[in-house]
């Protein structure tokens, strides 16, 4: 069965940007990270049956969209994301961010405190920790990337985010938006992610939640209690039996550990 959702091309810095919705109720925002950008996914289905869900692709991810070469640093991209907030007429949204998204909504609460709702951070970027720094994804071959995005490399999640290539084309296809990712948040998380977020973090006034994965090797789960801790009243979770696309590998998990937040 295809959901069926809402999809529309809005003009933000000099580029145009996909912006794909469904539900009704209060506004959340989905930040997507360094992968599964691509199509409406059944996590936010699992959202949108209690809000109205924003699913942007970000800048650079796609062709037509403002590249790298138009945002030259964390503070021209969260700027981005507060016209992009601006163009749909959305004001102080609930903002779910992942990975590179986690950091950017961060940024986003620390810059504005008044412009973001609740804040979920899902496995986030954004900090460094010198005995527990994570997996380099960066260098990671592409046919070890399942082992270590998920918990189970072999299970339904991995292949329906990551199928094996049918043929030269569909295989060249994942080259050309492998290198167009990593190039994209190399450009802001490259050579480590510390860009002085923890500065900040402390102006966060937005109620938040940190999530990250038991098994996650990208961001491990140390990090959850080190985000938490810099943001005044959050809270860390870990979901057990997950890795880093926790909300692919638990779909209905991840939902409702999100809904519960944001219902408070």
């Amino acid at each position: 069965m295809v959901s069926q959702h809402n999809e529309q091309i809005l003009r933000i810095g000099g580029g145009d940007v996909q912006v794909a919705s469904k539900g009704s109720g209060e506004a959340l925002v989905y930040l997507h990270g360094a992968f599964g950008y691509r199509g409406w996914h059944p996590f936010l289905d699992a959202l949108a049956e209690d809000f109205t869900v924003y699913a942007p692709v970000q800048p650079g991810f796609v062709d037509g969209a403002p590249g790298p070469a138009d945002i030259d640093d964390m503070l021209d991209l969260t700027l981005y994301y507060f016209d992009l907030l601006e163009a749909l007429g959305l004001e102080a949204p609930n903002v779910v961010g992942h990975f590179l998204g986690g950091m950017i909504a961060a940024e986003m609460a620390a810059l504005r405190p008044t412009s973001v709702g609740k804040l979920v951070l899902a496995a986030p970027a954004g900090l460094w920790l010198d005995d527990d720094p994570g997996v380099d994804y960066f260098a990671t071959p592409a046919n070890e990337l399942r082992n270590v995005l998920f918990s189970d490399a072999n299970s339904e999640a991995a292949k329906y985010l990551m199928p094996e290539a049918q043929d030269d084309l569909e295989r060249g296809t994942q080259i050309i938006e492998r290198v167009r990712s990593l190039a994209t948040v190399g450009k802001f998380l490259w050579p480590i992610p510390d860009k002085g977020l923890k500065k900040r973090m402390s102006r966060i006034k937005a109620d938040t939640l940190v999530v990250v994965g038991e098994q996650d090797k990208i961001v491990p789960p140390s990090y959850g209690g080190e985000f938490a801790s810099r943001i005044s009243g959050a809270t860390a979770q870990t979901m057990t039996g997950t890795g880093h696309m926790m909300m692919i590998e638990r779909t209905e998990e991840f939902a409702g550990v999100v809904k519960r937040f944001l219902r408070g």
